[in-house]
């Protein structure tokens, strides 16, 4: 039982933190992780294709999935937020 519990044990968090959205701890690789540029959060690819998914079976507007702001439509959109935050 002993060996059952440690292997299903949940990680401890990772020097990057945990997804804000799912509160699990991000992988030690960055390119599983998205920052937002809006918010400046970081969310797990998981989290982004659940939205993603979501947002196209209901045919709605793609936002930030933390912050709720739409996401920018060109790459000019996308660099200017994220200066706003550097």
């Amino acid at each position: 039982e002993l060996r059952d519990e440690i292997l299903f044990k949940q990680p401890e968090s990772s020097h990057l933190g945990d997804c804000p959205i799912c509160c699990l701890p991000h992988l030690i690789y960055r390119s599983k992780a998205n920052v937002m540029g809006c918010c400046g959060k970081m969310i797990c690819r998981g989290c982004q294709y659940a939205n993603k998914k979501r947002e196209a079976e209901e045919s709605l507007q793609q936002r930030c999935l933390f912050c709720r702001h739409p996401l920018p439509a060109t790459e000019e959109e996308a660099l200017k937020l994220l200066m706003r935050r550097v």
